[in-house]
């Protein structure tokens, strides 16, 4: 990500955050390595955070030292009603069992009058939707195993709208970056191969040797050299839900 696209994204939340508390206190929610907890700091917002990977804590911490975290799972975030000014879900929604689980647990440590923030990359037009078809596709044939149709970028965004709505607030989201990104055919079929995609995981790995085979030939006929750069837009959008009395 350029930093003048991470600069923005900053900016975004930080002011989304003030807009419901001078002085806020933010959870981080799956606050990883810190790549959206640290310049939120460094900006002067209160981070805290929750996590499960220890290693990527221990890499948070060699970069900010004083950043509060707990090992916690986010169903069950250690902390008392009416504690923050936000809760903040950031490319982790998706990866959870239960999200809707876990954004209930969200709402009942943010104080009245505080926000519930979503956000996370979006790639509207990328050759990454058009190859994760054809995964879903081959994967189909050569198992009969149904990988779910809706990318769980947008299961997550279904599952936040939705408790904004049982909240009776309609969630508002807010476009903060946008910047030129690219990729390679090979690249692409280096992410399915290692299962970087979440949407991969379910994969027999009896079948990854053919699909991978199968995989390359359409990757190649659909955009030709395996080396050429992919250029593609990429987005950064913020969703937030006011929490009420």
């Amino acid at each position: 990500m350029p930093e003048a696209a991470h600069a923005a994204i900053t900016a975004g939340i930080a002011r989304a955050l003030r807009a419901v508390a001078p002085a806020p206190t933010l959870l981080e929610v799956g606050i990883g390595t810190g790549r959206i907890a640290v310049p939120l700091a460094e900006s002067g917002i209160r981070v805290v955070g929750i996590d499960l990977a220890r290693a990527m804590i221990e890499r948070l911490h060699d970069r900010r030292p004083d950043t509060p975290v707990a090992i916690a799972d986010a169903t069950r975030p250690p902390f008392g009603p009416a504690t923050f000014a936000g809760v903040l879900f950031v490319h982790v929604l998706h990866l959870l069992p239960d999200p809707a689980a876990a954004l209930r647990a969200a709402r009942d440590v943010v104080h009245p009058g505080g926000r519930l923030l979503y956000g996370g990359q979006g790639f509207p037009s990328s050759p990454v939707a058009r190859v994760a078809t054809l995964v879903r596709e081959i994967v189909g044939e050569l198992s009969g195993v149904a990988l779910e149709p809706l990318a769980p970028h947008d299961r997550a965004r279904d599952a936040f709208v939705a408790q904004a709505r049982a909240m009776d607030v309609e969630p508002v989201e807010s476009l903060l970056a946008t910047w030129e990104s690219d990729t390679t055919g090979r690249r692409l079929l280096e992410h399915v191969a290692g299962r970087v995609w979440s949407s991969t995981w379910d994969i027999p790995d009896s079948i990854m040797p053919e699909l991978l085979r199968r995989l390359a030939g359409r990757v190649e006929a659909l955009v030709g050299d395996l080396d050429r750069p992919l250029r593609f837009e990429a987005t950064f959008t913020l969703m937030t839900a006011d929490v009420g009395p």
